[in-house]
């Protein structure tokens, strides 16, 4: 064994003192700048977390400050409706009759009053097109959404959903079939935040048409087959094959491709087209009919020759497209 106390050299020699070129007091004077920057940034953080709860409670008490009944109301009516958009709807309890001519009515609504509309589907996971209104043209609406039935959810997220519709405007929302019902009979009740007893009826009567899919269409890019007609008339408008996504294409928007970009209701109306696994690229799909109010239409283009009109679509999966 070797050691120091054996070599022939001193101890300092043989293990030097290795120099860090810091003074004694280089690192309590560090510990102290990184002390006062912590203490720096934790009161940054404080502030803007302030500043953010602050904002966000301010809109959370506006969403549920108290209303007035008359404000939310037009002709005795709340000032929001709501519906499939498939073919097959009719007034709720029979309460008002069918107008004769949609496109003629004389009213801010699309409908009289409440409906009931029914859903055929093909299988577990399909989905249907709920539309709501809003007839307001000053005020965004703050709503709740609720389900009543547990197989049903708004696209795949639950029963409930919060949401707020700009003044004047219409949003479409799917609700899928979550497992395998034959039939079922359940409602979609919309109610204002701020004043819950204001709330709009829905009642959907769903049931299988006895055609299961195994692939129902959500954000897919499809292959598609239409027929647009006058809901009204019966006249015909237009026919063909068209590319596009089932709901929001991702093509448009501010930096998009506007000349891909179609009416919206086209695009969600193809939300639940269904197709078998087996060579889904080629397959024939299934067909449905979506009836779209002039809002979800051409409704907002100004001068167009068909702004003031209802049409239906009869859409038709050709075959999915590459993404």
């Amino acid at each position: 064994m070797s050691g120091s106390w054996i070599s022939d050299r001193p101890a300092a020699e043989e293990h030097p003192v290795i120099p860090l070129g810091l003074n004694e007091m280089t690192v309590p004077r560090l510990s102290i700048i990184a002390s006062f920057g912590t203490i720096l940034m934790l009161l940054v953080a404080g502030i803007w977390i302030a500043l953010a709860a602050n904002t966000f409670l301010s809109q959370f008490e506006d969403a549920f400050a108290a209303v007035n009944e008359e404000d939310i109301q037009v002709d005795g009516r709340w000032t929001w409706e709501t519906t499939l958009l498939f073919e097959g709807c009719d007034a709720r309890n029979g309460d008002w009759n069918w107008p004769s001519n949609l496109a003629a009515q004389d009213d801010v609504f699309w409908y009289p009053g409440e409906l009931v509309c029914i859903w055929e589907h093909q299988g577990a996971g399909d989905y249907a097109h709920l539309a709501i209104h809003n007839v307001d043209d000053e005020n965004a609406l703050p709503l709740s959404i609720n389900v009543s039935h547990e197989e049903i959810s708004i696209d795949g997220e639950g029963q409930n959903e919060l949401i707020e519709i700009a003044a004047g405007d219409a949003i479409i929302i799917p609700l899928r079939l979550e497992s395998m019902i034959e039939e079922a009979d359940f409602s979609v009740t919309v109610s204002h935040i701020s004043l819950p007893s204001a709330e709009v009826v829905l009642d959907i009567e769903l049931f299988a048409d006895g055609s299961q899919k195994d692939r129902h269409a959500r954000s897919e890019h499809l292959d598609v087959g239409y027929l647009v007609t006058d809901a009204d008339s019966d006249e015909y408008i237009d026919d063909g094959t068209l590319a596009a996504y089932a709901g929001e294409d991702p093509r448009c928007g501010n930096d998009g491709l506007p000349w891909v970009c179609y009416i919206e209701g086209f695009g969600w109306g193809l939300v639940g087209l269904d197709v078998d696994n087996i060579d889904p690229q080629f397959s024939s799909g299934t067909t449905h009919v979506v009836i779209l109010p002039p809002d979800l239409a051409y409704g907002n283009s100004d001068g167009h020759q068909y702004q003031d009109t209802w049409m239906r679509f009869e859409l038709t999966l050709g075959r999915l497209l590459p993404a």
